[in-house]
């Protein structure tokens, strides 16, 4: 699931994920720290609830888009304390 960016093979699709979450979060005006903060962030937390979905552990009765909804707002939240936070 983890990759490297010495893998030939997924390098090129890591680099691809990094450049869009440096557009996405370009708004926010994030100094490199910051920013690198915030891509994890939002980096682990994407995949960590698709990772869960797909093993089929999301079991409970609600529906996944609107947790993942809540998720994606919620990380607009938490971006916008790091925007706040001193390095």
């Amino acid at each position: 699931m983890f990759h490297n960016l010495n893998d030939l093979e997924t390098a090129p699709l890591i680099q691809e994920v990094f450049r869009f979450l440096k557009r996405v979060l370009q708004p926010y005006n994030l100094n490199e720290t910051k920013l690198i903060d915030a891509m994890r962030m939002v980096n682990g937390a994407i995949t960590g609830f698709i990772a869960i979905e797909q093993a089929g552990l999301m079991t409970l009765e609600r529906s996944t888009d609107a947790s993942y909804q809540v998720m994606l707002d919620a990380l607009v939240v938490a971006i916008q304390y790091i925007q706040q936070v001193e390095p």
